[in-house]
């Protein structure tokens, strides 16, 4: 079974590590650049700090990102495997031997590999030396093969190597794909994959593209799988809030064909900040009608107001992505955004339907926003909304007698006459005649 982060046990030893530097919580939200609760909700395993942030706090602490996530295993070996000796030499012990006469891709009596404990001791040379001679690193049959060319790919990442992605399609080729079932080294490999500096590299591994057979080849060999499908790329950097993946992913797909299954994915893993980035990176100039229905704007719109971001719901509105903005803005009312609602009616007004929104005003007895908005509502437009309200809601009913409306025949219905029924019942019990209405 893959392991996961255990975001207790991560928070507990963050909090360790503190007590150790005589540093505060609130010291750590200072040097991390979030807020005081931010840092107790993660510390208490609530919630989990970004990638950055861990990368971050790792560095602070001057500790790899794998001690951080509790990678590390304790090595328990009571008997030095040969390969184990070789190492402790140093480089000499295999550049002294004639290439065709290395064996090192057979497991020890532990399982390992020689290059397990090249790489559990950092022999950055001798790691190179194997590689730039192009010697095997483990038989592709054997069972650890795939976990191998992982811990490659991650200790190539931490030294800066060149030609990671030759073992990236190493491990693609066995496992099928990029995907890593280990969520904490998935999590460890694409943070070292995030660094800005690691642009360049991701750009060639978006571009990759294996070898097509023609077609009148009579060969039965299946050509080689791609790393990761865009969907499954979009959803690793949603799910780990890759920032500088997704600089380079745009750069990458310069036209944006998936806006909405994209913004979904990083709505699913609350990725706000890659809203933005995707939303100011193709979203620079108006669009047309026709492109607006290709991308399911609207349907896009209506879903991101669920995250309750003031900024990123207006920049949507800023950039003209939705169809009829009323319906925007009867979602905002329905889930009480009232700052957004009212930015929305006070930038966009000429474009909605008031009518519409006083629905919504009177589905969630909200007074205050309809009262906000009568200025927009001519008379007629008040006769609807009195039969629209329901009977119970009598001060609504209240109110837009107050603002002027009347019974209009023109919107009856059967509850006209229990409402005008209910208002006589009201005053003969009150007792007091039109003292509580006004």
């Amino acid at each position: 079974m893959p392991d996961i982060i255990d975001n207790v046990k991560v928070g507990e030893y963050i909090k360790k590590l503190l007590k150790q530097h005589n540093m505060t919580q609130d010291d750590l939200a200072d040097a991390l650049s979030i807020s005081k609760s931010a840092v107790s909700q993660n510390l208490r395993g609530k919630s989990t700090f970004d990638i950055q942030n861990l990368i971050q706090i790792a560095k602070i602490f001057e500790i790899t990102l794998d001690d951080l996530l509790n990678l590390k295993t304790s090595d328990s070996d009571q008997v030095l495997s040969e390969y184990q000796k070789v190492v402790q030499k140093g480089l000499g012990a295999i550049t002294s031997v004639p290439k065709e006469n290395l064996r090192i891709a057979q497991p020890d009596l532990y399982g390992k590999v020689l290059i397990d404990y090249i790489i559990e001791a950092r022999q950055k040379e001798m790691f190179l030396f194997i590689h730039d001679n192009k010697l095997p690193f483990v038989e592709d049959y054997y069972h650890r093969a795939k976990e191998l060319y992982l811990n490659v790919i991650k200790f190539m990442l931490e030294e800066g190597l060149d030609d990671v992605l030759n073992y990236i399609l190493k491990y693609t080729k066995l496992h099928g794909s990029f995907a890593i079932e280990d969520k904490k080294l998935e999590l460890v490999i694409w943070a070292l994959l995030d660094k800005p500096e690691m642009q360049k590299f991701m750009l060639k591994f978006l571009e990759y593209k294996p070898n097509i057979k023609p077609m009148w080849s009579f060969s039965q060999e299946t050509p080689d799988p791609i790393p990761l499908s865009q969907k499954d790329f979009i959803d690793v950097i949603g799910k780990y809030h890759l920032k500088n993946v997704l600089v380079t992913y745009m750069t990458y797909k310069p036209k944006d064909e998936d806006l909405y299954p994209n913004m979904m994915t990083f709505k699913k893993y609350d990725f706000i900040e890659g809203m933005h980035l995707y939303i100011d990176y193709y979203y620079q100039t108006p669009l047309s009608w026709l492109r607006k229905v290709s991308l399911e704007v609207q349907k896009t719109y209506l879903e991101i107001i669920d995250t309750k971001d003031f900024d990123l719901i207006s920049k949507f509105a800023q950039k003209g992505l939705y169809n009829d903005l009323t319906p925007i803005v009867k979602k905002t009312i329905s889930l009480g955004l009232d700052e957004i609602t009212s930015h929305l009616i006070a930038n966009y007004h000429e474009v909605l339907n008031f009518k519409k929104i006083g629905e919504s005003c009177i589905q969630t007895s909200n007074i205050r926003l309809l009262d906000n908005i009568k200025s927009f509502l001519v008379k007629d437009d008040m006769n609807y909304l009195l039969s629209y309200v329901k009977i119970e809601d009598i001060e609504m009913v209240l109110y837009l007698l107050k603002l002027g409306a009347t019974f209009d025949e023109k919107y009856y219905n059967l509850e006209t006459f229990k409402k005008i029924n209910y208002l006589i019942e009201k005053e003969i019990t009150k007792g007091e005649s039109n003292s509580w209405y006004f």
